[in-house]
């Protein structure tokens, strides 16, 4: 019964305050302590390991973490094409950011953490607010927004260059953000939400860890 009452509305939204607020302190100390890319990635590992996991693990209940990741559209035959033009947007000024050749490590660097950072990501962030929300449009809504507020810590990273500036960070955050929330608000999976985070992801963080 103790993991029943924990388990609500309320107490997903305190851990997104919570993460967001501790970010705002985290970011910048990490990336002045320890160097910017190293402090970078330190902060991520603290986030995937104290906030997706722990919140997917929780709010997601084992019977629905199958079915969630399905790739089932439910009668939305559009999805699939929609994500691909989804990725599409995303790579194709990305690619244009890119200055010259870029080496096979970056790649299997920006794929690795693509992988890593989508998948988590769409497991805590849309998973979790499918789970107690599904059919509540306002509650994804909120979802999308906290989702936004939490990139809004790492405009703060000392000597860390995001391709497109602090204002695409946040923008594609909000914008990306409120793709994948329809997505599984309209089909109750984050399936098809996932394999476009992490293609999104993986194609941004080619620029990003080219430029730093």
């Amino acid at each position: 019964m103790l993991d029943a009452d924990l388990r609500t509305p309320r107490h997903l939204i305190a851990a997104a305050v919570f993460l967001i607020l501790l970010m705002f302190a985290l970011v910048p100390f990490l990336t002045h302590a320890l160097g910017p890319l190293h402090g970078f990635l330190v902060c991520f590992l603290i986030y995937w390991l104290g906030f997706c996991i722990p919140v997917g693990v929780h709010f997601v209940t084992r019977q629905k973490r199958k079915k969630q990741f399905s790739l089932d559209v439910v009668g939305n035959t559009w999805v699939p094409s929609a994500v691909a033009l989804q990725v599409t947007l995303v790579a194709f000024p990305s690619f244009l950011m890119i200055s010259g050749q870029v080496s096979a490590s970056v790649v299997l660097a920006a794929a690795a953490f693509g992988v890593v950072n989508g998948f988590l990501e769409e497991f805590s962030w849309r998973g979790a607010f499918l789970e107690l929300g599904r059919r509540d449009l306002r509650f994804h809504g909120l979802g999308v927004g906290l989702f936004t507020l939490w990139h809004v810590p790492l405009a703060l990273a000392h000597g860390i260059v995001y391709p497109g500036g602090v204002f695409a960070l946040v923008a594609g955050a909000l914008a990306m953000g409120a793709f994948w929330a329809y997505l599984a608000f309209g089909t109750g999976r984050i399936g098809w939400a996932t394999i476009g985070h992490i293609s999104s992801n993986t194609v941004a963080f080619i620029g990003f860890f080219e430029s730093n």
